[in-house]
């Protein structure tokens, strides 16, 4: 087999399939048509292929070790994919299809958390909510025969599950990440119950009480829409890259997707088609806190890959500890918890409340996805997944302390363990903010100098990973300490 083909026709299968799913997801098409690209260019996907460049990496050392097994991990990763092609074809265009009737009309079921989080009337909330049970029953039926195909391909490969094949191809240890987290979800209980009781009480609702659209609408935070309206959502982003030295009105390598589709993906999200030249940040604008938030999170990993060297190689581009990219997103994305930044960028004098609240909402995500890393870590530790749906609201709601519907336990589900690349990235991000306010200046937006900072972090692509990261900027390691006591400190205020 031919190395250097591989990777020249697995850079030209990972820029297809990124184009058709940003087609499906941006609203533009309905049917999502992903098995006729595994079909072309199936060989990258077959036993053969895989088990050559997994031969490669295993008798490989230095520099081309770290190539090859990144090659590798994407190679056997889409190796499943491709198995499951079929499957994600169905879910896909049954999720874009699907809808819901609502005071007598179709509404799509994409949509129906926009407006959840939007209703104040707490029984329509939980009416609309229920409304989409036969969609997710629907879906779980799809989710379920995959997972169950995941967990069977996982032994397929020589591993003794699908835990120990994430390990494998993503170069982590999960049990060591799972027992940080629960020491944060033991540290932080008092205060995350203590913060968003008083968050709740305003509407009548202690935290055993609540369920998971009355959290849908306390973080749509209504109150604090006319400090983040709609029409300057991109422009607070805009200004805030101008903050930092870069202008993305003059980045031709930088699409941003801001027109309304009916179909379009509620959640916003950044689309890497071609690193660095043709990079879309996809997103559609409502106003409110919580939009100013993915505007950010989203621009932060579209300039990580905007900025990448464009000389690296196909895997420093395109694979990778996707924690990294992650980290830069959380950047940008928790700027609103600074009060400079909200004196400065939304003219807000008074920031005590929000800030709070700003606190409240990554303590609740942070203690959310250590919660799910528990749950998945049991899911997937075999391969039947009789009982899960119950055990995942026993785990959730030990986690959050509020009411969680079984029937979400697939939905909640990313592939690959993404949780653990998440909550890596949450960590990770709190010490690099610190590494750069040392080297900067307190208000490190308005510096030029973190540009550059970050500009050069940006460029390694994801070459790196986030514990070589923390290395390169003075740490032993990732250490959940200071997030801990970040969370502690501002909410005990």
């Amino acid at each position: 087999m031919d190395l250097e083909k591989i990777r020249k026709d697995a850079e030209a299968f990972t820029k297809e399939l990124d184009e058709e799913y940003y087609q499906n997801l941006a609203g533009f098409k309905d049917e999502l048509n992903i098995s006729g690209i595994y079909q072309k260019y199936g060989y990258l996907f077959g036993r053969e292929a895989v088990d050559y460049v997994k031969g490669l990496r295993d008798s490989a050392e230095g520099e081309e070790k770290r190539q090859l097994s990144l090659l590798y991990s994407f190679m056997a990763g889409e190796y499943i994919s491709n198995i499951t092609a079929e499957l994600d074809e169905k879910f896909m265009t049954a999720e874009a299809k699907a809808t819901v009737t609502v005071d007598g009309k179709e509404v799509p079921y994409r949509s129906i958390s926009s407006l959840i989080s939007n209703e104040d009337s707490r029984e329509r909330r939980s009416e609309l909510d229920a409304l989409t049970d036969p969609v997710v029953d629907e879906l779980n039926a799809i989710l379920k025969e995959r997972m169950l195909k995941l967990h069977d391909l996982s032994v397929e490969l020589g591993y003794k599950n699908y835990i120990d094949m994430v390990q494998d191809l993503k170069g982590i240890e999960l049990e060591p990440l799972k027992k940080q987290m629960e020491e944060f979800l033991r540290d932080t209980e008092k205060v995350y119950v203590d913060a968003m009781n008083a968050a709740l009480e305003p509407y009548g609702i202690s935290i055993d009480e609540a369920e998971r659209h009355d959290v849908s609408y306390l973080f749509r935070a209504k109150e604090f829409d006319p400090y983040f309206p709609k029409d300057k959502v991109v422009d607070n982003w805009k200004a805030t890259m101008h903050g930092i030295g870069i202008d993305p009105d003059s980045q031709n390598n930088v699409i941003l997707d801001t027109e309304e589709r009916p179909k379009k993906h509620p959640r916003a999200f950044t689309m890497p088609v071609e690193v660095p030249d043709r990079v879309i940040l996809v997103i559609t604008p409502h106003g409110g806190q919580d939009d100013y938030q993915s505007m950010l999170h989203e621009g932060g990993h579209t300039e990580h890959f905007a900025h990448v060297d464009r000389k690296h190689p196909f895997e420093y581009k395109y694979l990778g500890d996707v924690s990294v990219s992650e980290s830069y997103a959380f950047i940008f994305n928790y700027l609103p918890t600074d009060d400079l930044w909200l004196k400065q960028y939304v003219s807000m004098d008074d920031t005590e409340k929000y800030r709070n609240f700003a606190f409240l909402n990554k303590l609740f995500f942070l203690r959310r996805y250590a919660s799910k890393l528990l749950y998945e870590m049991e899911l997937h530790a075999k391969r039947d997944i009789d009982g899960m749906d119950a055990r995942y609201k026993e785990i959730m709601e030990k986690g959050l302390k509020m009411r969680h519907k079984a029937n979400r336990y697939l939905l909640d589900v990313d592939d690959g363990f993404y949780v653990s690349q998440y909550l890596r990235a949450w960590i990770f991000e709190t010490q690099l903010r610190k590494h750069i306010i040392e080297k900067t200046q307190r208000d490190w937006f308005n510096s030029h100098e973190a540009g550059n900072i970050l500009k050069e972090l940006w460029s390694y692509g994801q070459k790196y990973n986030v514990d070589e990261l923390a290395r390169m900027i003075g740490y032993d390691g990732i250490d959940v300490r200071p997030m801990r006591d970040e969370m502690v400190s501002a909410l005990r205020r």
